[in-house]
């Protein structure tokens, strides 16, 4: 009893400090601080790290993790600063090699914008391409006006690769085996388990994607860089190479520091010295945000799961919760003042009944009148493809990833692996097919068969779904199914989606389905309400309060359960479960 209460009061004491800390934090930080902007400025955005789709509402994250605008706040700031006379100029630095080219295009369509209206945008890189397997970095770069590259930074960018580890032959050597299936030969996700090498459908469609997204890649930074597509892919084909040669090539414009680069947006502001962060600019805009026409914006980022995901104080947002995602879609299909709902997705997929879920309740909010747009993202395959299925019009980037309309479902048994050991496993059933996705015992040929019917009934769904949404005849819808991977560029030419672009072009959409005025002003209304960051986490921690009788029940920080899991280790609130197989199905 005593250690329970020692306990008890130092959480209380712990809470008490975070809450503090929090608000002094949100004092000086948050969107109720108030800044005075100058009458005239530069903004500066660092983009070595792009923003996310969604900004982490967990406490450490929430707290301490960064900047809190996301991708959504990033693109409507440059929007609003292309429009204001106060803003002369953009300084970014670049340096983010990994970001997906889908958000890497919607900032290059705002920064176009930003330099539509007379307005200069200058960017920094300490090196171009370093990693040579994705051209993300030099993408964003070649949108700008001036491209300042460090001397001793180097030029890498050779493409890009994709390079999937295959694990069955250790498995079988380990004794493990994968059971389950797919529908079809190109739904390639559980591959890297059940075959030695890559699939020759699988590669055919990979291939096909990576040559659809380097080109566009070419196409792009060619007519920014004003050099012909053949000579690039040529100048690609030959890093790397250094800073001088990038600049003697046309590919960067000046080499020199950060400090040289910021002397020339110095000059190019002529005598303002007002450099203001995109971050702060974005809050001093919260305040006097436009107000007019109510547009809806539902968002679902991350693996697709049932339930909700707001249960656990540390919580990691990396999961798009059906149940959230259709609350939040019902509230502004509800919403008298609500014209249109833009629905913005980003995710790979998940589990198909959360993403049917998703589907049936954008049916619902355009059965009360309301249009629902799609805007893509990065990705928005298999599950994620599922949700927009039934919008009135789906846009996507030219590189966003999509489609994936298929289905698997593998478990590992561990049969010949535990005979190895000398590990007996019985067990007791009630039912002839309990126990029939175990990891201890083989599955009967009944028991595959039942699987097998159950691919076939989610796969004949998922495509009955797809072909009545999107008006395709039974021999355009097989070849955009069988899990075959899209281009947003390709999508559009199988059928799946209608327009390309990003959110700017599903908003405008969203108008004129809703019979607004272009020329009239909206307001992007989110929902769930995202407005009081602070208070999403103060009720976080006051979850933390609540505690069993043996003690406080917290799940631990998103960055140790990752290290766990790469280990094979499962960890739950008061119990630490080890893998009963090795950890490289786990």
């Amino acid at each position: 009893m005593r250690r329970f209460v020692v306990g008890l009061l130092a959480t209380i004491g712990a809470v008490t400090v975070l809450l503090v800390g929090a608000g002094l934090f949100f004092a000086a930080r948050g969107p109720l601080a108030t800044r005075s902007l100058p009458s005239s400025m530069v903004l500066s955005v660092d983009l070595r790290s792009l923003p996310p789709e969604t900004v982490a509402s967990d406490i450490l994250s929430g707290l301490w993790g960064g900047g809190t605008h996301d991708m959504v706040d990033t693109v409507q700031a440059l929007w609003r600063a292309a429009d204001d006379p106060r803003v002369v100029g953009l300084y970014v630095e670049i340096g983010d090699e990994d970001a997906g080219l889908a958000r890497v295009q919607e900032l290059r369509e705002a920064i176009q914008r930003f330099r539509g209206k007379g307005k200069f945008a200058i960017g920094f890189a300490e090196e171009l391409g370093s990693s040579g397997d994705h051209v993300a970095d030099y993408y964003l770069a070649s949108a700008l006006d001036r491209i300042w590259l460090q001397p001793s930074g180097g030029f890498g960018i050779a493409g890009i690769a994709v390079e999937t580890p295959f694990v069955k032959t250790g498995l079988d050597k380990l004794g493990v085996r994968i059971e389950g299936g797919k529908r079809y030969e190109y739904k390639s996700a559980p591959d890297s388990l059940t075959s030695a090498s890559m699939t020759a459908p699988a590669r055919e469609n990979l291939q096909q994607l990576l040559d659809g997204l380097y080109g566009q890649f070419i196409e792009d930074v060619a007519r920014e860089r004003h050099v012909a597509p053949a000579k690039l892919r040529q100048l690609f084909d030959t890093t790397p190479f250094d800073s001088e040669r990038a600049r003697a090539e046309g590919l960067v414009d000046k080499i020199g520091y950060r400090a040289d680069a910021m002397n020339d947006v110095w000059q190019r502001a002529g005598r303002m010295r007002d450099l203001v962060s995109l971050s702060d600019y974005a809050d001093e805009d919260w305040h006097a945000q436009a107000r007019g026409d109510v547009i809806g914006l539902v968002r679902v980022s991350g693996t697709i799961v049932s339930g909700s995901v707001g249960d656990s104080p540390f919580n990691d947002d990396l999961r798009a919760a059906a149940d959230d995602v259709v609350d939040a879609l019902d509230a502004a299909a509800q919403a008298k003042e609500v014209k249109a709902i833009v629905l913005r997705i980003d995710s790979p997929g998940g589990t198909y009944p959360a993403a049917d879920a998703m589907a049936d309740a954008v049916a619902r909010a355009r059965a009360a009148g309301k249009p629902v747009i799609v805007s893509m993202g990065d990705v928005a395959a298999s599950g994620g493809y599922l949700a927009a299925v039934r919008a009135d019009v789906i846009v996507a980037e030219p590189t966003t990833i999509t489609g994936s309309i298929g289905v698997f479902g593998v478990w590992p048994v561990a049969t010949d692996l535990l005979d190895t050991l000398g590990i007996t496993v019985d067990r007791v059933t009630a039912g002839a097919n309990a126990g029939m996705f175990s990891s201890f015992h083989l599955p009967s040929a009944s028991q595959r068969a039942a699987v097998g019917r159950q691919l076939d009934a989610i796969y004949s769904d998922f495509t009955h779904q797809v072909g009545e949404a999107r008006h395709l005849d039974s021999t355009r819808l097989d070849a955009a199914a069988r899990g075959r991977v899209f281009s947003g560029t390709e999508a559009r030419q199988a059928g799946l989606v209608d327009e390309l672009g990003g959110l700017e072009l599903a908003l405008s959409i969203a108008k004129a389905k809703a019979g607004i005025d272009e020329s009239r002003s909206i307001e992007v209304r989110r929902f769930p309400p995202e407005g009081d960051r602070l208070q999403r986490i103060v009720d976080r921690f006051m979850r933390l309060t609540s505690m069993a009788t043996d003690g406080p029940n917290i799940r631990m920080p998103r960055e140790l359960r990752d290290l766990l899991g790469r280990l094979g280790i499962a960890a739950h609130p008061g119990t630490v479960r080890l893998p009963p197989l090795p950890p490289l199905w786990h």
